[in-house]
């Protein structure tokens, strides 16, 4: 076969990261057209929710080029754009170093790329953040006591209140005029963040007190509708700019392959029969179509072949599995199956199934689970419950049970056994 460049290959597809540029992403027409949307509506705070690995941080990512101006995106589904968005973007991913909202809203004002070089850049903004009392280390300073002989117009704080800092500081950096349409804060993984009590009425403050903001979070379902219901009217700032990211269909999926193989000019292709096992497999997931697709790829590269069949799929949910390419979800397998078979087998049965429709109904599931010799799948379903088998099964109701987290269903769906590992 021709050569080609092995970084191409290893880059065509992307599990480890958002995809960010526009010839990688694929489908979402209707979500990037309500998303524009949203960032043309005043007043209009945005909310993106939905299942782990369904490409909501990508989406954040094209909604972040749009706000910059870039219309590349709406070129290429066609939609006519009514001008180019010219917004401050701020993009900050939570992890678990967030405490509470009060600890959110000091990375954004000290993070770098984010609210901190604005602030250095800023004289007015800079005093504001100078102003917060002793000890307290924002990353900025350490001011021993408020500032109170300065010789300038802008008011004293005295409650010393993150709120108010964050809130003054932005004030400042808005009055710079620095873009047409405002800040746009992005709040990626929400849900990451350990306490959220009391954001929603942060949000609702801030509509008021700074206008030419538009915060944009993005996180699971259960955590945005917990945020909405926290605060009386906070269901308003988000009214036509709540955005549900559903599983991609197979279409949108099958572009994904296409992508990458338009990356490396179709120098190694997957064959119909490997493309409908990747898409049976990622059960509307894309990161799952990233993550067997990447190490397929690159092993038809290293064996110098130039189609991917479905035993080479095959070959590399073994691969993924035994080398622990994800070790989040992998350690997350072992520890509900405990190298037990039959716990094994009630798992991948329960995970195989259509959940579009809804909750699975556990007695067709046991009776596949009977067939294959489990002696009583209930058991099993009862401890798949647990927090120590990782609570992977939620119940609904009596007769029926949900997994807490879609893209743990596929992964378990498509994983090997481990008695064959």
């Amino acid at each position: 076969m021709s050569t080609i460049d092995i970084e191409r290959v290893v880059n065509a597809f992307l599990p480890a990261k958002e995809i960010t540029d526009i010839k990688h992403f694929a489908g979402r027409e209707k979500l990037l057209q309500d998303s524009y949307l949203s960032l043309l509506s005043e007043g209009t705070y945005m909310a993106l929710f939905g299942n782990r690995g369904i490409g909501k941080s990508s989406l954040a990512r094209q909604i972040i080029s749009m706000a910059n101006g870039d219309n590349k995106i709406l070129n290429k589904i066609s939609y006519p754009s009514a001008r180019k968005l010219d917004y401050l973007t701020v993009y900050y991913s939570c992890d678990d170093s967030i405490d509470n909202y009060e600890s959110l809203l000091k990375k954004l004002l000290t993070t770098k790329d984010c609210l901190a070089d604005w602030i250095y850049t800023i004289p007015t903004a800079y005093k504001e953040i100078q102003k917060i009392n002793a000890g307290l280390d924002v990353g900025i300073a350490k001011v021993g006591s408020d500032i109170k002989t300065e010789d300038t117009e802008t008011p004293i704080i005295s409650s010393h209140d993150i709120n108010v800092i964050f809130v003054n500081v932005v004030n400042e950096i808005v009055k710079q005029k620095i873009s047409k349409d405002g800040i746009l804060v992005i709040i990626d993984e929400y849900d990451r963040i350990k306490d959220s009590e009391g954001f929603a009425a942060f949000l609702k403050s801030a509509s008021t007190n700074i206008p030419k903001v538009k915060f944009c979070i993005v996180g699971v379902a259960q955590d945005l509708q917990n945020l909405l219901r926290s605060h009386a009217s906070s269901d308003r700032l988000f009214a036509g700019g709540t955005i549900y990211v559903p599983i991609m269909n197979p279409t949108e999926l099958y572009k994904i392959i296409d992508n990458a193989e338009n990356e490396i000019e179709h120098k190694i292709e997957f064959n119909k029969e490997a493309r409908d096992k990747m898409i049976y497999l990622a059960q509307g997931h894309p990161y799952i179509i990233h993550l067997i697709g990447k190490y397929a790829l690159l092993k038809a590269f290293t064996d110098k072949k130039n189609t991917v069949n479905v035993d080479q799929i095959n070959d590399t949910l073994n691969q993924i599995a035994y080398n622990n390419v994800d070790p989040i979800l992998e350690r997350r397998y072992n520890e509900a199956v405990r190298s037990s078979l039959q716990r094994e087998i009630v798992l991948k049965e329960f995970a195989k199934v259509d959940t579009t429709l809804g909750d699975i109904h556990t007695a067709p599931v046991y009776k596949k689970c009977i067939d294959l010799g489990v002696d009583n799948p209930s058991v099993y379903v009862g401890q798949l419950v647990l927090p120590e088998y990782g609570a992977e099964f939620l119940k609904v109701r009596d007769g029926y049970y949900r997994f807490k987290d879609s893209l743990f269903k596929a992964y378990s769906a498509a994983h090997p056994s481990l008695q064959k590992t």
